[in-house]
């Protein structure tokens, strides 16, 4: 890189990238190099993240393990695998003769890992991993122990290669490249890290939503193929000499201190990341654009702020000042944004703005990164790989910690426990400044009193968990979500409304997301007296307790959201006792691998546990999870589904699936409930009348709405049932685990009308 646009680039760093790149696509010789390079580490970047996406999302549905636990096993067993990849390529990236070859192998590596994976998804090996799981319980080996393996074994080789893409492009950059001043280290990770950004919004909101997840995957293998060939041609006959021998490699070098502030740097970015996911969430509810735009805004600003490190430059304690301040602002911002009227979820309108005000600590994050990197390298290869070894060690800390610790406290306590750590880090690199003994004392003072705030802030929050609004509203705080109560009962559950608490014994009688779910298949099922069923999403129990109305009918019931535990035994009389009910079984895991572990059979099934355009919806929708309750369903079954949210397209799609997997179905309340199963489903006056006359407690519910309502007018129960359901008018496509598309109803407009025309 010429003096002129590296000068260019200190000034003004997104124009100096622009100048450099036009100026290499014009220029014989080592610009050429530079450009395919950046290139490569551009297409590499949306290339990783795409992965990230794919990989994590059918680990879920190959693995089981939805719960928040599980999930956390999977992104600590990815963080490690991206560790261990850079702290390998610090060893070995100074020994190799040509650097962009072991780059452009590396990116090959990754198209093989893919394609394996993406065959791995062409066929359905659920079935024996569910064997491996029911021999590990029945050896005493606990079950998350075997999702470690087998993220490990899944993760950990696409992984490793990928944490070594940076350090090994680095000491390309630096020997083969003519790279001198160490302000270019940033500039690698500013073009990877923007590639990712793209990645994202691509992975999360047109491949994954339009193609399903092995095409996405495809998507990837084609650029880390591009990335391969673009850096491997240009640089297969660039040679230099090793930088150092082996052994003179294998000395241990002392740890300095910017590793180890990039290690707590890495602590409280991936903390403030998991912070920023959850508030958008509450503003704006747990959907794909939601999650989407979040990691979208964060690696934008993340290497925006790598693009400023090197105009900045000095030391990084005013940047870590500055930014506590700004994550210290974040608690205003979630609630302004919740205070705003009029913003629909799903809106880009409304979630851009509160994307981006939570993206503005991002900068100061992604510029302290690139001072204390840039600061560190020496020998390129060897230091970047170090120092992102070590970050990644604070990230993986992060995980814990917010996951276990924080996540059980409110909001705020989680942003003050950050910000005052980031204070920390400004006391130490003060400390490192300083000129004298005194001055070096005051630092280590003010550190630790920092320390020690964020531990007082968090123990204060986790004290304050759950919290009281003004408007009477209660918020829990816990791992597996937020659940607000309402004044009016209304449950929220990560910022969507869930369902609603009851007043008194009867109070939720006639309400179809509950009562009219439980009542509908209790009346579809030939015997009156099923003997066992099972909810899955249990919720505040209502419709478990509902089900358990019917004299001598055991419940179980899935969830995997315990903070609703909390709620459950707080508010026992608006929750009809359902946690302590002796009729009821509450087990806490996730229901998917629950049915596929324990092969209880089963005369009612209910399935309500999610929004049909919440993120992951489909993994409970699926033509695999419906063929799973199936197969835990007695002979003359009946499964109830939660159906019909508003768009037409999901709901076809819904009942597409339903379709193919059951004979016979019939819906309830405008298509709101869904009833399928194998046998024929007759809904008869005679019936109803028949039922109501016994002495249930839930017959008894049902003639005294029955009452209701045909006093009003109406039909009585009958005038709640639809009738039955045909097949002709569905569309061809279904709800598959490789494609999420009931999750995108935009999406879904768009395809499912074609789709049905065929």
């Amino acid at each position: 890189m010429s003096r002129t646009l590296l000068v260019q680039y200190r000034r003004r760093p997104l124009r100096g990238l622009m100048s450099f790149f036009r100026a290499a696509a014009w220029t014989n010789g080592p610009a050429r190099l530079w450009l395919a390079l950046g290139l490569g580490l551009l297409c590499s970047g949306v290339a990783g993240i795409v992965n990230q996406v794919v990989w994590q999302r059918a680990l879920k549905v190959v693995l089981g393990g939805s719960e928040t636990l599980s999930s956390m096993i999977v992104v600590l067993v990815f963080l490690a695998g991206l560790g261990l990849g850079a702290a390998v390529a610090a060893r070995i990236a100074s020994r190799s003769r040509n650097p962009m070859m072991l780059l452009a192998a590396l990116e090959l590596g990754l198209v093989l890992t893919n394609a394996v994976v993406a065959m791995v998804l062409a066929i359905d090996i659920s079935e024996t991993v569910y064997a491996v799981q029911r021999v590990a319980l029945g050896a005493g080996i606990p079950l998350r122990l075997v999702y470690a393996v087998g993220a490990g074994a899944t993760l950990l080789p696409p992984t490793l290669l990928m944490g070594a893409t940076i350090p090994v492009a680095s000491e390309a950059a630096q020997r083969q490249l003519g790279g001198r001043d160490s302000a270019l280290v940033p500039v690698l990770f500013f073009v990877n890290t923007a590639g990712a950004a793209l990645g994202a919004i691509a992975a999360s909101l047109w491949w994954l939503p339009w193609w399903g997840q092995r095409r996405a995957l495809l998507g990837a293998i084609v650029l880390n193929a591009v990335a391969a060939l673009l850096i491997g041609v240009l640089g297969r006959a660039r040679q230099v000499e090793p930088a150092v021998s082996a052994a003179k490699v294998d000395v241990a070098r002392p740890v300095r201190v910017e590793e180890l502030l990039g290690a707590a740097l890495g602590f409280v970015s991936l903390g403030y990341e998991m912070l920023l996911f959850r508030a958008l969430s509450l503003g704006h509810g747990p959907l794909p654009i939601t999650f989407a735009l979040g990691l979208t805004a964060f690696l934008i600003c993340w290497a925006l702020g790598m693009a400023l490190s090197r105009r900045v430059g000095g030391s990084g304690g005013l940047t870590a000042g500055l930014t506590a301040a700004a994550v210290a602002l974040a608690p205003l911002v979630l609630d302004w944004d919740a205070a705003r009227e009029g913003a629909d979820y799903g809106e880009l309108g409304p979630l851009l703005p509160a994307a981006i005000l939570y993206g503005i600590p991002v900068i100061g994050f992604g510029l302290l990164y690139g001072q204390l990197v840039s600061r560190r390298a020496e020998d390129w290869g060897r230091d970047v790989g170090r120092y992102s070894a070590f970050n990644t060690v604070g990230s993986c800390l992060g995980v814990l910690f917010f996951t276990l610790v924080a996540y059980e406290a409110p909001f705020a306590a989680g942003t003050s426990t950050v910000a005052l750590v980031l204070v920390a880090v400004a006391c130490v690199e003060w400390r490192v400044g300083a000129s004298s003994k005194r001055e070096r004392l005051h630092a280590g003072v003010f550190a630790s009193a920092a320390v020690a705030g964020a531990v007082f802030s968090l123990s204060v929050g986790l004290s304050w968990n759950p919290t009281l609004a003004e408007d009477g509203t209660v918020t829990y705080w816990g791992r597996d979500g937020v659940v607000a109560v309402h004044p009016d009962g209304d449950v929220f559950l990560d910022g969507l409304w869930h369902t609603r608490l009851t007043e008194g014994p009867d109070g939720h009688v006639g309400r179809p997301y509950t009562w009219v779910m439980a009542a509908a298949a209790v009346l579809a099922h030939d015997d009156p007296h099923p003997k066992r069923a099972l909810v899955i999403g249990a919720g505040v129990g209502v419709s478990g307790a509902t089900l358990a109305g019917v004299e001598g009918l055991k419940v179980d019931g899935y969830e995997i959201n315990q903070t609703l535990r909390r709620v459950l035994e707080d508010r026992p009389d608006q929750t009809l006792h359902a946690l302590t009910h002796p009729s009821l079984r509450w087990i806490w895991q996730d229901a998917r691998t629950g049915l596929a572990l324990d092969e209880t059979r089963y005369d009612i099934i209910l399935s309500a546990p999610l929004h049909l355009r919440q993120a992951g919806s489909s993994l409970l929708l699926s033509r695999e999870y419906l063929r799973l309750v199936k197969s835990r369903m007695a002979e003359g079954g009946v499964l109830a589904v939660y159906s019909n949210e508003g768009p037409g397209a999901q709901s076809q799609l819904v009942q597409a699936t339903l379709a193919e997997a059951f004979a016979y179905r019939t819906s309830w309340y405008d298509g709101i409930v869904t009833i399928a199963s194998d046998s024929p489903i007759e809904v008869t006056a005679a019936r109803i009348e028949e039922r109501m006359m016994r002495e249930d407690l839930l017959y008894t519910q049902m003639s005294q709405l029955d009452r209701a309502l045909s006093s009003d007018g109406g039909d009585g129960i009958q005038g709640l049932w639809d009738g039955p359901m045909s097949a002709d008018t569905l569309p061809n496509v279904v709800i598959v685990d490789d494609w999420p598309l009931v999750e995108h109803p935009k999406v879904a407009d768009a395809l499912v009308p074609t789709r049905a025309s065929r």
